[in-house]
Order: C-alpha cells, then sequence, then structure tokens
C-alpha cells in the first residue's frame, strides 16, 4: 500500500533553513516530529534512506503547504501526518500526536510496515 507523508513544515529553501535552525536551537519545541526522526541537520539520514528503498510502493512526500493546496478537505488533521493513499482517498494512518509519541526511527518504520 502507498503512503503519504506530510510534514509539519512549509516547502522551499527559507522555511528548510528556519526548521535546521529551530532543531538545533530548541529540539523540545520543534512541531515535526517526523522530520526530527527522518533528517538530520544535513538531509535525510541514511538509515530512513535505505529503508524507503525497501518498501513495496514508495511513498509520496508532501509538505504543510502543499498539502493544504491538494488536500483542503484535509486542512484538520493534525500535522504532521502519515496517510495510506486508497481508491477511496487518503485514510488517516498516525497524525501529529501519534508521531509525537514514537521514540525513534524504528518505531516510526515499523508503523509503515503493517
Amino acid at each position: 500500500m502507498k503512503h503519504l507523508l506530510v510534514y509539519n513544515a512549509d516547502s522551499g529553501l527559507a522555511s528548510a533553513l528556519f526548521d535546521s535552525a529551530h532543531k538545533l536551537l530548541s529540539p523540545r519545541t520543534y512541531e515535526c516530529n517526523l522530520c526530527a526522526l527522518t533528517h538530520s541537520l544535513l538531509g535525510p539520514k541514511q538509515e530512513w534512506s535505505a529503508f524507503l528503498q525497501t518498501l513495496p510502493e514508495k511513498p509520496e512526500f508532501l509538505h504543510r503547504d502543499e498539502f493544504m493546496k491538494q488536500y483542503p478537505a484535509c486542512a484538520h488533521t493534525l500535522l504532521p501526518a502519515i496517510f495510506q493513499i486508497s481508491n477511496e482517498g487518503l485514510v488517516l494512518l498516525a497524525d501529529g500526536p501519534r508521531l509525537a509519541s514514537l521514540k525513534d526511527l524504528d518505531e516510526l518504520m515499523a508503523l509503515l510496515e503493517r
């Protein structure tokens, strides 16, 4: 099954720089546990990139602003979020509070393997 992963961060270079600084200076107040689990300050973690290659279907990734444009009906979803993409549309697998409860990358990868 294909997944859509939505970061609680906007697209673009300025947002990426701001988010990197926020993760470095105040990691406890950073609002995207999906980013925190999957990325270091230099980009995607090697273990994450390797894991993505093992999935039967490559996930789709969107930033908050891109997601809101493409899926305005889901604007109420607490981000970050992971959805399964089905013939009926998006099915929420995990929202912001659920992702915030994950302790490490292994727990995230196990969630995606279900």
